[in-house]
């Protein structure tokens, strides 16, 4: 239900829209940790992916010059996801506070509290959760 924007480095940027974009990007999220843990069974050498999940305003369109031009999304939000990204370990997805104010009273995210985080470009601390799944959820 998302959109990849881009590739920069070894992280992959999506784009989720709509009133369900946070539930969308969780879902993936955990969607692909199942893929990544499908991928390392049997494998010598395991992959380990952390996730970043930030939501809010954002300028989006098409960005650049006549001779380069990308459709994309800029702003203060999509740096946070990016520092979100880089803040998560192996096998984690963090969410910011501010996305979980945009998923429904009755979702079914599980969230578990995590301190604080400090994150370059800004002054405040960052209030992140953990997003875990349901004792007996098969992953």
């Amino acid at each position: 239900g998302g959109d990849i924007d881009k590739f920069v480095g070894d992280e992959l940027m999506a784009v989720f829209k709509g009133k369900t974009m946070v539930e969308k990007a969780v879902k993936c999220s955990l969607e692909i940790q199942d893929k990544i843990a499908i991928m390392n069974r049997g494998n010598e050498k395991n992959i380990g992916v952390g996730i970043g999940i930030n939501a809010g305003a954002m300028v989006m369109g098409a960005m650049g010059s006549k001779d380069r031009m990308d459709y994309t999304v800029l702003g203060d939000n999509v740096n946070l996801g990016a520092r979100l990204c880089s803040a998560a370990k192996a096998g984690e997805i963090i969410i910011s506070g501010r996305a979980v104010k945009f998923l429904p009273k009755s979702h079914t995210v599980n969230l578990k509290p995590l301190e604080p985080i400090n994150v370059k470009g800004k002054k405040d601390v960052i209030e992140v959760f953990a997003v875990t799944r349901d004792v007996g959820t098969p992953e």
